[in-house]
């Protein structure tokens, strides 16, 4: 595993700003992320023979795995509202939230910030995984949430 020190550069608000492209972000870790990239080293390589594909993060490469090399016996995650299935259960819950949520989920805040517990998000995405389990579902889709998720 090669180290990399990695400097950061704040603007006059506290933001973070990449000295390579400019692009600016309000966290530390997105930027360390960010920055990251324009090392071209990823440590987390798919020892599939034959694939080799890198990512950048450890999560990328486990839901590369589950998605491009499934074993026989992998899980797969079907949702309780309809037919849709998933092998990662994170984009199941995310489904849920977005295709069920109607009604119960408020829409994808503007500011980034759940309008439940105002903890904030950087993608909607990261919200509606929130949101499934930050408000009540209705009985009928909590009972199945509560067997799938």
């Amino acid at each position: 595993m090669v180290t990399i020190k990695l400097s950061y550069v704040k603007n006059e608000d506290g933001h973070f700003v990449c000295p390579e492209c400019n692009v600016v972000k309000t966290r530390q870790n997105t930027m360390h992320y960010h920055m990251k990239k324009h090392t071209g080293i990823y440590e987390h390589v798919c020892e599939v023979p034959g694939c080799g594909k890198e990512f950048l993060h450890k999560s990328g490469l486990q839901q590369h795995t589950i998605q491009a090399h499934p074993t026989a016996d992998a899980t797969v995650w079907s949702c309780p509202c309809c037919p849709h299935t998933s092998k990662m259960k994170a984009n199941l819950v995310i489904h849920i939230g977005r295709k069920h949520g109607s009604g119960w989920i408020p829409d994808a805040p503007d500011d980034g910030h759940c309008t439940g517990c105002k903890k904030s998000f950087s993608s909607v995405t990261a919200y509606y995984y929130h949101a499934v389990k930050c408000f009540t579902a209705p009985p009928d889709i909590a009972k199945c949430l509560s067997e799938q998720v």
